[in-house]
Protein backbone atom coordinates (compact mmCIF):
# COMPACT_ATOMS: atom_id res chain seq x y z
CA UNK A 1 0.00 0.00 0.00
CA UNK A 2 1.46 3.16 -1.05
CA UNK A 3 1.91 5.84 1.38
CA UNK A 4 -0.33 8.55 0.95
CA UNK A 5 -3.04 5.38 0.77
CA UNK A 6 -2.19 4.24 4.63
CA UNK A 7 -2.75 7.88 5.83
CA UNK A 8 -5.93 8.13 4.06
CA UNK A 9 -7.08 5.19 5.68
CA UNK A 10 -5.68 6.13 9.06
CA UNK A 11 -7.16 9.38 8.88
CA UNK A 12 -10.21 8.01 7.46
CA UNK A 13 -10.89 5.56 10.78
CA UNK A 14 -9.46 8.41 13.24
CA UNK A 15 -12.76 10.72 12.32
CA UNK A 16 -14.84 7.46 12.29
CA UNK A 17 -14.04 7.17 15.69
CA UNK A 18 -14.70 10.66 16.27
CA UNK A 19 -17.66 10.64 15.31
CA UNK A 20 -18.56 7.68 17.25
CA UNK A 21 -17.63 9.17 20.35
CA UNK A 22 -19.36 12.45 19.70
CA UNK A 23 -23.02 10.37 19.01
CA UNK A 24 -25.51 11.80 21.09
CA UNK A 25 -25.83 9.27 24.26
CA UNK A 26 -29.63 10.28 24.23
CA UNK A 27 -29.83 8.24 20.80
CA UNK A 28 -27.31 5.59 21.61
CA UNK A 29 -29.67 4.67 24.87
CA UNK A 30 -32.67 4.26 22.50
CA UNK A 31 -30.61 1.94 20.33
CA UNK A 32 -29.27 -0.27 22.89
CA UNK A 33 -32.74 -0.07 24.91
CA UNK A 34 -33.96 -2.41 21.98
CA UNK A 35 -31.12 -4.92 22.51
CA UNK A 36 -31.62 -4.33 26.66
CA UNK A 37 -35.07 -5.48 26.37
CA UNK A 38 -34.89 -8.26 23.97
CA UNK A 39 -32.24 -9.88 26.33
CA UNK A 40 -34.24 -9.38 29.29
CA UNK A 41 -31.99 -7.56 31.31
CA UNK A 42 -34.14 -4.89 33.57
CA UNK A 43 -32.18 -1.46 32.81
CA UNK A 44 -33.50 1.42 32.42
CA UNK A 45 -31.77 4.99 31.97
CA UNK A 46 -33.79 8.39 32.36
CA UNK A 47 -32.51 11.45 30.68
CA UNK A 48 -29.20 10.61 29.19
CA UNK A 49 -27.06 13.60 27.82
CA UNK A 50 -23.82 14.42 26.32
CA UNK A 51 -22.33 11.65 24.63
CA UNK A 52 -20.59 8.07 24.34
CA UNK A 53 -17.76 9.65 25.64
CA UNK A 54 -18.78 11.83 28.27
CA UNK A 55 -22.27 11.76 29.23
CA UNK A 56 -24.58 11.64 32.72
CA UNK A 57 -28.32 10.68 33.26
CA UNK A 58 -30.00 11.88 36.57
CA UNK A 59 -31.42 8.22 37.12
CA UNK A 60 -30.42 4.58 36.38
CA UNK A 61 -32.96 1.74 37.10
CA UNK A 62 -31.70 -2.13 37.73
CA UNK A 63 -34.48 -4.31 38.84
CA UNK A 64 -36.46 -1.85 40.13
CA UNK A 65 -33.74 0.04 41.82
CA UNK A 66 -32.47 3.60 41.93
CA UNK A 67 -28.82 4.88 41.06
CA UNK A 68 -29.12 8.64 40.92
CA UNK A 69 -26.64 11.55 39.10
CA UNK A 70 -24.81 8.60 37.01
CA UNK A 71 -22.01 9.85 35.08
CA UNK A 72 -19.71 8.02 32.51
CA UNK A 73 -16.08 8.88 30.86
CA UNK A 74 -13.98 7.73 28.30
CA UNK A 75 -10.30 6.98 28.65
CA UNK A 76 -8.97 7.16 25.84
CA UNK A 77 -5.24 7.39 26.53
CA UNK A 78 -6.07 3.23 27.68
CA UNK A 79 -6.55 2.44 24.09
CA UNK A 80 -2.51 2.25 23.97
CA UNK A 81 -2.29 -0.23 26.16
CA UNK A 82 -5.00 -2.33 24.84
CA UNK A 83 -7.76 -1.91 26.72
CA UNK A 84 -11.52 0.03 26.33
CA UNK A 85 -11.77 1.89 30.08
CA UNK A 86 -14.76 3.91 31.13
CA UNK A 87 -15.25 5.95 34.02
CA UNK A 88 -18.62 5.19 36.40
CA UNK A 89 -20.26 6.61 39.24
CA UNK A 90 -23.61 7.42 40.96
CA UNK A 91 -24.72 9.39 43.82
CA UNK A 92 -27.52 8.17 45.97
CA UNK A 93 -28.25 9.69 49.34
CA UNK A 94 -26.68 7.17 51.71
CA UNK A 95 -24.59 5.19 49.11
CA UNK A 96 -21.72 6.37 46.03
CA UNK A 97 -19.74 4.14 43.95
CA UNK A 98 -16.89 5.11 41.77
CA UNK A 99 -15.08 2.35 38.95
CA UNK A 100 -12.67 2.61 36.56
CA UNK A 101 -14.41 -0.23 34.15
CA UNK A 102 -11.82 -1.83 31.13
CA UNK A 103 -12.63 -4.60 28.83
CA UNK A 104 -9.45 -5.79 27.09
CA UNK A 105 -9.38 -5.99 23.90
CA UNK A 106 -8.03 -9.42 24.02
CA UNK A 107 -10.75 -10.68 26.43
CA UNK A 108 -10.90 -10.34 29.96
CA UNK A 109 -11.95 -7.22 32.59
CA UNK A 110 -10.37 -5.43 34.73
CA UNK A 111 -11.82 -2.64 37.76
CA UNK A 112 -9.64 -0.57 39.03
CA UNK A 113 -9.76 2.62 41.36
CA UNK A 114 -13.28 1.34 42.29
CA UNK A 115 -14.99 2.59 45.87
CA UNK A 116 -18.25 1.77 47.00
CA UNK A 117 -20.56 2.57 49.80
CA UNK A 118 -23.76 1.25 50.62
CA UNK A 119 -25.91 0.41 53.94
CA UNK A 120 -26.14 -3.44 55.22
CA UNK A 121 -29.72 -2.95 54.55
CA UNK A 122 -29.36 -1.87 50.87
CA UNK A 123 -26.42 -4.42 50.32
CA UNK A 124 -28.27 -7.46 51.66
CA UNK A 125 -31.53 -6.12 49.40
CA UNK A 126 -29.24 -6.48 46.48
CA UNK A 127 -28.30 -9.78 47.27
CA UNK A 128 -32.06 -10.63 47.69
CA UNK A 129 -31.97 -12.21 51.73
CA UNK A 130 -34.86 -10.44 53.16
CA UNK A 131 -34.63 -12.87 56.15
CA UNK A 132 -31.30 -11.18 57.82
CA UNK A 133 -31.58 -7.90 59.31
CA UNK A 134 -28.02 -5.90 59.58
CA UNK A 135 -26.76 -2.47 60.56
CA UNK A 136 -24.21 -0.32 59.39
CA UNK A 137 -22.22 0.27 56.56
CA UNK A 138 -20.05 -1.28 53.89
CA UNK A 139 -17.14 1.06 52.29
CA UNK A 140 -15.38 -1.29 49.52
CA UNK A 141 -11.95 -0.07 48.10
CA UNK A 142 -10.79 -2.31 45.20
CA UNK A 143 -7.22 -1.10 43.94
CA UNK A 144 -7.03 -3.46 41.06
CA UNK A 145 -9.31 -6.54 39.82
CA UNK A 146 -8.95 -8.48 36.44
CA UNK A 147 -11.46 -11.09 35.74
CA UNK A 148 -10.45 -13.55 33.34
CA UNK A 149 -12.98 -16.01 31.98
CA UNK A 150 -15.17 -15.45 34.54
CA UNK A 151 -12.53 -16.06 37.02
CA UNK A 152 -10.61 -13.71 39.28
CA UNK A 153 -6.85 -14.02 38.02
CA UNK A 154 -5.61 -10.63 40.34
CA UNK A 155 -7.32 -8.91 43.49
CA UNK A 156 -6.06 -6.03 45.77
CA UNK A 157 -8.51 -4.68 48.02
CA UNK A 158 -10.42 -3.98 51.25
CA UNK A 159 -14.23 -4.46 52.66
CA UNK A 160 -15.34 -2.69 55.71
CA UNK A 161 -18.20 -2.99 57.78
CA UNK A 162 -18.49 -0.05 59.98
CA UNK A 163 -20.64 -0.06 62.88
CA UNK A 164 -21.48 -4.15 62.13
CA UNK A 165 -24.33 -5.06 63.95
CA UNK A 166 -27.09 -7.86 63.83
CA UNK A 167 -30.83 -7.21 64.80
CA UNK A 168 -31.93 -10.60 64.43
CA UNK A 169 -33.52 -12.60 66.46
CA UNK A 170 -31.41 -9.87 68.74
CA UNK A 171 -29.76 -6.96 68.62
CA UNK A 172 -25.46 -7.58 68.95
CA UNK A 173 -22.89 -4.55 68.28
CA UNK A 174 -19.91 -6.01 66.72
CA UNK A 175 -18.22 -2.82 66.00
CA UNK A 176 -15.93 -2.30 62.87
CA UNK A 177 -15.13 -5.55 60.99
CA UNK A 178 -12.57 -5.75 57.74
CA UNK A 179 -11.92 -8.28 55.27
CA UNK A 180 -8.13 -7.83 52.92
CA UNK A 181 -8.29 -9.02 49.98
CA UNK A 182 -5.08 -10.13 47.13
CA UNK A 183 -4.69 -13.12 45.40
CA UNK A 184 -1.55 -15.60 45.44
CA UNK A 185 0.61 -16.53 41.78
CA UNK A 186 -1.51 -18.83 40.97
CA UNK A 187 -4.90 -17.28 41.45
CA UNK A 188 -6.19 -18.00 44.86
CA UNK A 189 -7.97 -15.47 46.20
CA UNK A 190 -6.57 -14.55 50.36
CA UNK A 191 -8.67 -12.86 52.62
CA UNK A 192 -7.72 -11.99 56.34
CA UNK A 193 -10.41 -10.73 58.25
CA UNK A 194 -9.92 -8.66 61.39
CA UNK A 195 -11.56 -6.30 63.76
CA UNK A 196 -10.70 -2.75 64.79
CA UNK A 197 -11.41 -3.42 68.79
CA UNK A 198 -14.62 -2.90 69.00
CA UNK A 199 -17.20 -5.29 70.71
CA UNK A 200 -16.40 -8.17 68.87
CA UNK A 201 -12.42 -9.71 68.10
CA UNK A 202 -12.62 -11.89 65.33
CA UNK A 203 -9.27 -13.37 63.37
CA UNK A 204 -10.35 -15.15 60.22
CA UNK A 205 -8.79 -16.53 57.14
CA UNK A 206 -10.37 -17.62 53.64
CA UNK A 207 -8.44 -19.24 50.85
CA UNK A 208 -10.80 -19.46 47.74
CA UNK A 209 -8.68 -21.44 44.42
CA UNK A 210 -9.41 -20.77 40.63
CA UNK A 211 -11.58 -23.88 40.95
CA UNK A 212 -14.32 -22.21 43.57
CA UNK A 213 -12.90 -24.79 46.49
CA UNK A 214 -12.68 -22.73 49.73
CA UNK A 215 -11.50 -23.34 52.96
CA UNK A 216 -12.57 -21.03 56.02
CA UNK A 217 -11.43 -20.58 59.37
CA UNK A 218 -11.81 -18.39 62.16
CA UNK A 219 -11.32 -17.63 65.84
CA UNK A 220 -13.89 -15.18 67.72
CA UNK A 221 -14.35 -13.69 71.28
CA UNK A 222 -16.43 -11.31 72.66
CA UNK A 223 -14.39 -8.39 74.54
CA UNK A 224 -16.87 -8.10 77.21
CA UNK A 225 -16.61 -11.96 78.04
CA UNK A 226 -18.06 -15.51 77.29
CA UNK A 227 -21.48 -14.70 79.19
CA UNK A 228 -22.15 -11.39 77.12
CA UNK A 229 -25.33 -11.61 74.76
CA UNK A 230 -22.57 -11.50 72.19
CA UNK A 231 -20.54 -14.41 73.67
CA UNK A 232 -23.01 -16.31 73.96
CA UNK A 233 -24.58 -15.94 70.49
CA UNK A 234 -20.87 -17.15 69.22
CA UNK A 235 -21.30 -20.03 71.21
CA UNK A 236 -24.70 -21.05 68.74
CA UNK A 237 -22.51 -20.91 65.95
CA UNK A 238 -19.10 -21.54 66.30
CA UNK A 239 -17.17 -24.10 69.08
CA UNK A 240 -15.18 -22.29 72.11
CA UNK A 241 -11.75 -23.81 72.76
CA UNK A 242 -9.74 -23.64 76.19
CA UNK A 243 -8.59 -20.08 75.52
CA UNK A 244 -12.44 -19.35 75.61
CA UNK A 245 -11.84 -18.49 71.40
CA UNK A 246 -15.15 -19.14 69.37
CA UNK A 247 -13.44 -21.76 66.80
CA UNK A 248 -15.45 -21.99 63.31
CA UNK A 249 -14.65 -23.51 60.09
CA UNK A 250 -16.26 -24.66 57.02
CA UNK A 251 -14.67 -26.05 53.52
CA UNK A 252 -16.62 -26.47 50.58
CA UNK A 253 -17.39 -25.46 46.78
CA UNK A 254 -18.32 -21.28 45.70
CA UNK A 255 -21.53 -23.09 43.92
CA UNK A 256 -22.97 -23.97 47.51
CA UNK A 257 -23.65 -20.70 47.13
CA UNK A 258 -25.00 -20.16 43.82
CA UNK A 259 -28.22 -19.09 44.81
CA UNK A 260 -27.05 -15.71 46.06
CA UNK A 261 -25.96 -14.80 42.83
CA UNK A 262 -28.89 -15.89 41.12
CA UNK A 263 -30.88 -13.65 43.75
CA UNK A 264 -29.05 -10.66 43.29
CA UNK A 265 -29.02 -10.96 39.40
CA UNK A 266 -33.02 -11.76 39.30
CA UNK A 267 -32.40 -15.05 37.85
Amino acid sequence: MKPWMKYSVLGLMVYLVFLLIQFPANQAYAVAKNYLDEQNVPVTLYEPNGTIWQGKATRLVYQGRSYNDVKWRLLPLDLLTGKLSLSLSFRNTDSFADAVVSRKIFGGLELANTRASMTAQEVLALAAIPAVQLGGRFDLNVASLALDQNRVSHLVGRLVWSDAESKFPQKLLMGDLFADMNTTDDGTIQVKLGDGGGPLELNGDLLVTPEGQYDFTSAMSAREGRQSALGRSLGFIARYDNQNKAIFTRSGNLSEFDFLIKGASGN
